[in-house]
């Protein structure tokens, strides 16, 4: 692992201050998040097996100051952008932010519709961590929404989705690495380490038996 400054603000003047705010991160998360084969027991597990921190979802018209302010604040990276209706837009990333500010084709006082990402790809929390895997080689994170249904006065059901959280690559390589380790080896790998490991204890009662005699 290393260590990576993170975090941008803005002055009063809507120019660019860096700001310091430190997080581990993956050596090369694309190239864990590539590790996904499917001789691996973890790839069927679904995406509820991580923990997900609760969502802070801001709402389209909000300024680019404003959003950046709250994600030093966080300590998160990105942000899930909803309407007033609940529809999900897309998402803020501290990444777009940064490029499209320092290009100056956004500043402080733009709205973060501008600057955010409306293509994204979304799962539920079922969705096996295999497929996650395969999403996020090509994207930063994916959003995952849990349905539920609203029913109107007149008894009509409307089949409606929630952010649930955002699921990005250094959330599953964290997963996979320090939650699970063992979920790395393969099944074959698993019952050779189990035989050898039986072998073992066979060698100790062995020597046991030596000592006692």
């Amino acid at each position: 692992y290393q260590r990576r400054v993170r975090g941008v603000s803005f002055d009063l003047n809507c120019n660019v201050v860096w700001k310091i705010p430190e997080r581990v991160v993956a050596k090369s998360e694309t190239d864990c998040v590539k590790s996904a084969h499917q001789g691996y027991r973890w790839h069927k597990l679904p995406v509820s097996v991580i923990t997900l921190e609760d969502p802070i979802i801001i709402s389209p018209t909000m300024k680019c100051q404003l959003a950046m302010e709250i994600m030093n604040k966080r300590n998160v990276d990105q942000l899930p952008v909803v309407d007033q209706d609940g529809s999900i837009l897309g998402a803020v990333t501290l990444h777009n932010m940064m490029r499209k500010v320092t290009s100056g084709k956004a500043n402080a006082l733009d709205p973060v519709s501008k600057i955010m990402y409306n293509q994204f790809q979304k799962v539920s929390t079922d969705t096996p961590l295999s497929t996650v895997s395969k999403m996020l080689d090509h994207d930063h994170f994916v959003i995952v929404t849990k349905g539920w249904q609203y029913y109107t006065e007149t008894g009509d059901e409307i089949d409606r989705e929630i952010v649930f959280g955002i699921l990005s690559r250094i959330d599953v390589v964290d997963y996979i690495m320090n939650r699970a380790p063992d979920l790395l080896k393969s099944n074959g790998d698993i019952s050779k380490s189990n035989g050898d490991i039986s072998k073992s204890n066979g060698d100790i009662s062995k020597s046991n038996g030596d000592i006692v005699n």
